[in-house]
């Protein structure tokens, strides 16, 4: 659990860093990281997402895992905090191969498990995991499983996500909807 909490305590620092490009390194697989919000001018992009039909609205950003943002995986993240005095939020990330791969690739799949895997990654496999606090999500996150149903697409630089049911390591379940602009 102090784990959980401490790496999505790294994911809130990285996402609250605001418009300017960060790099660092992840520790456990020493890749530089580039996180870059995808701002037009002052406007930042919301997306929102619904988790059991709770819809809740959040900030979205973009992060590439390498500095070769063509190679580089590729995160489209949407975080809804609470309220500025509340540290409870939920976050959905997702992951594709490269930046390319998810705009071009029109069969996408879910990936079991929470990281893509690093020597010859299968086109169009993405992970999406939702994680929170303080919320009723639990301290383990969801992730896409050999057990999930449900769609995603990509549009106009949109990602769409249509009845994705996510598990976590107990077996419990939660149906995610979402439609998050990049």
């Amino acid at each position: 659990m102090k784990k959980t909490i401490i790496i999505l305590a790294a994911i809130i620092l990285f996402i609250s860093c605001g418009d300017k490009k960060k790099s660092t390194t992840d520790n456990a697989t020493s890749t530089e990281t580039n996180t870059t919000s995808n701002s037009d001018g002052d406007s930042e992009k919301t997306g929102e997402f619904s988790i059991d039909g709770k819809s809740v609205a959040g900030r979205v950003t973009t992060q590439y895992f390498s500095s070769d943002k063509e190679k580089s995986n590729f995160s489209v993240l949407c975080q809804h905090d609470e309220s500025a005095t509340s540290a409870n939020f939920e976050l959905l990330q997702t992951t594709f191969i490269t930046e390319k791969d998810a705009i071009t690739n029109p069969n996408l799949k879910i990936y079991s498990g929470s990281m893509l895997p690093m020597t010859e990654p299968e086109p169009g496999i993405v992970t999406v995991s939702l994680s929170g606090v303080g919320s009723d999500l639990g301290d383990k996150p969801f992730v896409g499983s050999s057990k999930s149903t449900g769609s995603i697409t990509i549009s106009d630089r949109s990602l769409v996500i249509k009845d994705l049911t996510l598990y976590n390591s107990d077996g419990a379940s939660k149906t995610v909807n979402a439609k998050i602009p990049f």
